[in-house]
């Protein structure tokens, strides 16, 4: 024991053991380095390795000659969606549809295009696949430009409909230089921390809590933090921590939800209103 506390004693004075919490901090650096190259190792993962230039030859023999009936994107017009197709899916290189396009379906009014060489099908292939990919694979997908509002109109919607609650030199002083586009818009319409935080690493402020304020008939005011609420009963706890479950019979409940503000403007944006007030919020650099 003594010679403990005389090593714990040498690494004080030597000024070790504050290298100990720095080395922790070291190692949840790392921590949170890996989990956001596994990540990253997964989107890569995930993504299709697709020969783009095959893709393009093949989106090319595709809109002039499938495009009418199955639409320039494969998605479907008057004829069917090839995105979902079972044939297009089990497809390797042409394997399947190369039978279909060379002799067509003419009970179907599908024309056979027996002219097409195999490299021609395999490139059509290739570009009905990357459309498949394009909608199905999450970590491929690419937002386009959301910020497409008119950002003058968007502070006008902001300081009819937000001040009482935000400012734009306070609390969201510098917002977009935090947010990309697409989560700052989601979390100008769902406030609520995102779980792909939590899992990304990134730092998540914890939720305001959502108050309550019971008026009982009694007279009594009893006001906390709120935990459920039914049409019966209100439970809470309290100033002092307790727990309490109270009846709403004959009771005034006022509820406090600090994203009850969010909530209520859903129903009442236009596309319009989202589009400018993002576009406004992107100007708070």
């Amino acid at each position: 024991m003594f010679i403990r506390s005389l090593c714990a004693t040498i690494l004080v004075i030597c000024g070790v053991l504050p290298c100990f919490g720095q080395a922790d901090q070291a190692a949840n650096a790392e921590k949170q380095t890996k989990k956001k190259s596994a990540v990253d190792a997964l989107a890569e993962m995930m993504a299709p390795k697709i020969d783009q230039a095959a893709v393009e030859r093949g989106r090319k023999l595709f809109m002039p000659a499938c495009g009418f009936c199955h639409g320039n994107d494969a998605r479907g017009k008057s004829g069917p969606d090839l995105v979902r197709s079972a044939v297009v899916l089990h497809d390797d290189r042409g394997d399947t549809i190369g039978v279909v396009l060379r002799k067509g379906r003419p009970e179907r009014g599908m024309p056979a295009f027996a002219s097409l060489t195999d490299e021609q099908i395999a490139d059509i292939s290739l570009f009905l696949h990357s459309r498949a990919s394009e909608v199905s694979n999450r970590f491929g997908y690419k937002l386009g430009d959301l910020v497409t509002g008119d950002p003058h109109k968007g502070e006008v919607f902001f300081q009819s409909h937000c001040t009482s609650c935000h400012s734009p030199t306070g609390d969201l002083a510098h917002i977009s230089g935090k947010y990309e586009a697409s989560e700052l818009q989601r979390r100008m319409l769902y406030p609520s921390p995102n779980m792909i935080d939590t899992w990304l690493g990134r730092p998540v402020a914890p939720p305001a809590p959502t108050k309550v304020t019971v008026h009982l008939a009694s007279g009594e005011t009893v006001s906390g933090v709120l935990d459920h609420m039914d049409e019966f009963n209100v439970s809470l706890h309290d100033s002092g921590g307790k727990a309490r479950t109270l009846s709403r019979e004959n009771a005034t409940v006022d509820v406090q939800d600090p994203r009850s503000g969010h909530s209520a403007l859903l129903p009442q944006y236009t596309d319009d209103d989202m589009h400018n007030l993002l576009a406004y919020l992107e100007t708070l650099k």
